[in-house]
C-alpha cells in the first residue's frame, strides 16, 4: 500500500501553541502534497459519481437544505469506500488530536469529518460550528484540496476575529484549525469547484445523555 510522507510533530505543536494564544491556526502545506492530491481525487470522484448529497443546516429532525445559506455537497468519511488516502488522513488527525490533548488538556476523544464540494457560485454564510444544544464539538478542522488555485478564484475561508476579518485561500495542503464555539466563519463563493474536508474534534461528554 502506498505510504504518504509523515508530518513533523513540530507542526502540530505550533498549532497547539496558536490555539492557546488566539483560538485559531492556519497552516499552509500541512498536508503532504501527495496526500492532498489523493484526497482531492477522492472528493471529485464522489462528486462525479453523484455520491455527494446537498448539505443541510440545523440539527436532527429540524435539518433543512437551504442552498442560499449553505451550498456544499457532502459525504461523511466513515461512509466512504475505504482507501489509502482516507486512512492516512484519519491517522494524521489522530496524531494532531494526541498533541492537542497533551498540550492543552482538551479531553478530545473522537473525530468526525466529511468531504465537502462547493459548486461554482456556492458558499456558506457566517456561522459557528458548535450546536446550541450540544457542547461536544470543540476544535474545527478544515483541510483544502484545490490544486492550482489562483488569486481571483474566490472560495476563501473568512474568519471573523476580534481584530477584524481575515481571509484564507483554499489552496491544497492548507489546514485551518479553530475553536468551534468561538470563531465565527464563512465560505465565500468561488468561481470554480472548491473541495475540502471539514471535521471536528469532539470532547468526552460530561453528561452521558449528551451526544
Amino acid at each position: 500500500m502506498f505510504e504518504f510522507p509523515e508530518v513533523p510533530v513540530s507542526r502540530f505543536e505550533r498549532i497547539a501553541d496558536e490555539l492557546a494564544e488566539r483560538g485559531w491556526s492556519v497552516q499552509e502545506q500541512l498536508l503532504p502534497e501527495a496526500l492532498a492530491q489523493a484526497l482531492g481525487r477522492e472528493c471529485r470522484a464522489l462528486w462525479q459519481q453523484a455520491d455527494l448529497t446537498p448539505a443541510a443546516i440545523g440539527r436532527g429532525a429540524e435539518q433543512v437544505v437551504v442552498p442560499r445559506i449553505r451550498g456544499d455537497y457532502t459525504r461523511w468519511l466513515d461512509d466512504c469506500p475505504p482507501c489509502a488516502a482516507n486512512t492516512a488522513y484519519l491517522a494524521l488527525m489522530a496524531e494532531l488530536r494526541s498533541v492537542l490533548n497533551r498540550s492543552l488538556f482538551l479531553g478530545l476523544d473522537s473525530f468526525e469529518t466529511h468531504y465537502a464540494l462547493y459548486p461554482p457560485g456556492a458558499g456558506y454564510q457566517r456561522h459557528l460550528d458548535r450546536f446550541a444544544d450540544s457542547p461536544l464539538r470543540t476544535i474545527s478542522v478544515v483541510s483544502y484540496l484545490n490544486h492550482a488555485w489562483q488569486p481571483g478564484d474566490g472560495g476563501e475561508l473568512r474568519l471573523h476575529l476580534d481584530a477584524g476579518m481575515q481571509d484564507f485561500a483554499p489552496r491544497a495542503g492548507t489546514v485551518a484549525i479553530f475553536t468551534s464555539a468561538d470563531i465565527e466563519h464563512e465560505v465565500l463563493a468561488a468561481a470554480k469547484e472548491r473541495a475540502s474536508l471539514a471535521g471536528w474534534f469532539r470532547r468526552r461528554p460530561d453528561n452521558p445523555l449528551l451526544r
